[in-house]
């Protein structure tokens, strides 16, 4: 038993880390809108217009990446699961 404790250990950590988020998120005026899949991907809508891009979660963290190479929102994922990024901006859970 105590031979598959690491593989055990580094399985969980594993799965934490990939761990994503699902759903649609909004503003409080429903200008701009984030549907999360499981999978690491994001579709962004403001104003009319959509963009797909990825995002990758650590911890309480949510780094979604920007058409510049290498920069990323980054959100916090409130204890009350709505998202809070720069500037003030708070997402909450929307209903399609």
């Amino acid at each position: 038993m105590k031979k598959y404790l690491p593989v055990i250990a580094v399985l969980c950590l594993l799965s934490a880390c990939s761990q994503g988020i699902k759903g649609v998120y909004a503003d409080a005026m429903g200008v701009t809108r984030y549907s999360f899949t499981p999978g690491g991907t994001v579709t962004i809508e403001a104003m009319g217009i959509s963009q797909e891009t990825t995002y990758v979660r650590e911890g309480d963290t949510l780094k979604v990446a920007l058409p510049q190479k290498g920069a990323s929102l980054n959100f916090t994922i409130n204890e009350d699961g709505s998202l809070g990024g720069p500037l003030g901006i708070r997402l909450e859970k929307a209903d399609r």
